[in-house]
């Protein structure tokens, strides 16, 4: 399931809709760009601090989803523990794969595809 997420969160970047690193998706925050913040389980809470700071009092979500390698991995870098997803679509997609995979939910299908 958690390839499912990944691989659409590498359709979002392709469509463009991917603040990708710290700065950025912090830049995405601030200028009310971002739908959805994605943050690794393995990001240092020094970069987990910042990211809750930028968020607070708005109300773009924040979710912590899998490790640095595998994002970056995915977005065709080495690494990266923060991004944001500034597509509504995307954030609502992705929300839905992760909640469905931190449920052990398996009924998650999209777009027809068996």
């Amino acid at each position: 399931m958690s390839n499912r997420i990944y691989s659409f969160i590498g359709l979002a970047r392709k469509a463009g809709a991917v603040a990708m690193g710290e700065a950025l998706a912090e830049q995405a925050v601030k200028r009310k760009k971002a739908c959805l913040v994605l943050v690794t389980l393995d990001a240092s809470d020094n970069t987990v601090k910042k990211i809750e700071t930028a968020l607070y009092g708005s109300d773009i979500p924040m979710i912590r989803f899998g490790n640095k390698e595998d994002l970056g991995h995915i977005l065709g870098k080495s690494a990266f523990s923060v991004i944001a997803i500034t597509d509504k679509g995307f954030s609502e997609r992705i929300k839905t794969l992760i909640d469905q995979n931190s449920n052990n939910d398996n009924t998650a299908h999209g777009g027809g595809f068996n």
